[in-house]
């Protein structure tokens, strides 16, 4: 009877961690960016980010890390935005893998990931 009660309880903690675990993170807010240029490696570009993102991302209890305006580079951009000078809204997160590969006179930007474009749909990544 002992161990029936101790299989139940770990069955029991084993569905909390899983249902625990299973949440996921909420999705990110809206930020306005300009493309400002190519970065310095072909499929990267640099983003300029609106500056009221820290407003916005406070607003509504999202926050994407740390994107409060300012330049950022990502290589998954839409092809119809790869353009100097186009604005959009964007969904942006920061991306943990390398970044792209430049010689020392270049400056490094923090690397975004875009997880959607605003008003449209993901299928346009």
């Amino acid at each position: 009877m002992k161990s029936l009660s101790y299989l139940t309880l770990l069955y029991l903690c084993l569905a909390l961690l899983a249902s625990g675990c299973a949440k996921t993170a909420p999705m990110p807010t809206c930020t306005t960016a300009e493309v400002v240029a190519q970065d310095c490696q072909p499929g990267w570009y640099i983003l300029k980010l609106k500056d009221d993102s820290e407003e916005v991302a406070g607003k509504t209890g999202t926050y994407v890390g740390q994107l409060h305006g300012g330049y950022v580079t990502t290589n998954n951009l839409p092809d119809k935005y790869k353009q100097v000078g186009m604005k959009v809204s964007l969904r942006l997160q920061l991306n943990g893998s390398d970044g792209p590969r430049c010689t020392a006179n270049f400056m490094m930007y923090p690397v975004v990931k875009v997880m959607s474009v605003c008003g449209g749909s993901e299928a346009e990544l």
